[in-house]
């Protein structure tokens, strides 16, 4: 029933048919902007990659891929312990070395569920980084050479894709020689978006348009799938019912590419795949700014650029010793390094950065989206659908 009226209510491009009936209020702090007259498009975001520029290894890693917890643990033996360790017949001894001892603090921590008892430990350095020049990302500090503000730690500046000056991805910078690199865009368990809806609201030119609004927002749906597993362009797909994973903004579009007004702090909806609804909790940005680009296709490709909390990246989802010792990724040296490579957001009493820049590229599909209440009537304030 919810999404029959929900077609019929955001039917078609305008979005806006209320067939006569009620409010149709956006899930936010309070009920969507009115737009200039113009079309409204929605689009349905399954996955963002970690923004990770593909360049060359040995310009971006010289020194190659970082450590696994593995190769981690043995770089503390001397060669003669390595070499005894390996041998078929200490096989067991190998593994609980590096799969429990090496993995496990003296209260008993483990790397993934508390990396922050380990920033001491010398047996898990941080990472060396990446050394290229070029990254994804956006002027977030509003520097050209990152000396230090009020809201951002002195760092070094990438130059853009494309050329662009000045720009902010220390989170890049920081895991973009990790195991996660490949040629094939990976996203990483603990740093990647769930789905997310984009809404744009009074839209009167694709090429040009000098005021927008853009709404993003989580999914209060699961998107349905095709048989070979993607989502399916054109279905309807309602905004979560909680207020706080919504967000709005403004835009403009300037040859094809609308490029929005930051947007404060935006929180989305996060649930750690192994524990369903149990795992739910959020991610969270700050200083979000949006490049988007409406393709002939329908569909969307864009970039995200924000700040990210450092320990908001790492205290969720992190439950267990299997993301060290079955993926083989050392949580604990890739939390010292965002902690090292923070540039954002200075503690008052510390001085140190609480937040990484980041981006993260992402495409998407049409879709009409159902706003997360509607009041069938005004004169019967009772009848809504949630």
């Amino acid at each position: 029933m919810h999404h029959v009226l929900s077609r019929l209510l955001l039917g078609g491009r305008t979005g806006g048919m209320l067939l006569g009936v009620g409010l149709i209020v956006l899930a936010g702090s309070g009920p969507f902007r009115a737009a200039p007259q113009g079309q409204t498009r929605g689009f349905f975001v399954p996955a963002t990659d970690l923004g990770i520029y593909y360049g060359k290894l040995e310009e971006d890693c010289p020194q190659g891929t970082e450590m696994t917890v593995e190769a981690a643990f043995l770089a503390t033996k001397t060669p003669e312990e390595r070499e005894r360790l390996l041998r078929p017949d200490n096989a067991r001894e190998y593994a609980r070395g590096w799969k429990e001892d090496f993995i496990t603090g003296p209260g008993g921590e483990n790397v993934c569920n508390n990396p922050k008892s380990f920033l001491n430990d010398p047996r898990h350095p941080p990472y060396r980084g990446v050394q290229g020049t070029v990254a994804y990302g956006m002027n977030l500090d509003g520097t050209a050479d990152g000396r230090p503000t009020s809201k951002s730690c002195g760092h070094q500046k990438f130059s853009g894709v494309n050329g662009e000056p000045g720009v902010d991805n220390q989170l890049y910078r920081a895991i973009g020689c990790s195991k996660y690199r490949s040629p094939i865009p990976q996203v990483h368990p603990h740093i990647y978006m769930d789905p997310f809806l984009i809404q744009i609201r009074g839209l009167d030119d694709l090429r040009d348009d000098d005021h927008v609004d853009v709404a993003i927002s989580s999914p209060g749906d699961a998107a349905l799938e095709g048989s070979d597993g993607n989502p399916l362009p054109n279905q309807t797909i309602a905004v979560a019912e909680n207020p706080r994973w919504s967000a709005t903004t403004r835009g403009r579009i300037v040859n094809g590419q609308l490029t929005t007004d930051v947007i404060p702090a935006m929180y989305l909806r996060w649930v750690l795949p192994t524990w369903g609804a149990l795992g739910e909790t959020e991610t969270e940005f700050h200083d979000v700014r949006f490049r988007i680009s409406i393709g002939a296709d329908g569909g969307v490709k864009g970039q995200m650029a924000s700040y990210r909390p450092v320990e908001n990246i790492f205290t969720r989802g992190r439950c267990c010793k299997g993301t060290a010792s079955t993926a083989n990724n050392d949580c604990a040296s890739e939390h010292k390094t965002l902690v090292m490579m923070a540039d954002g957001y200075p503690d008052p009493a510390t001085g140190q950065c609480t937040m990484i820049s980041s981006a993260a590229n992402f495409t998407g599909i049409p879709v009409f989206i159902a706003q997360a209440r509607m009041e069938l009537s005004s004169k019967n304030k009772k009848s809504t659908f949630r």
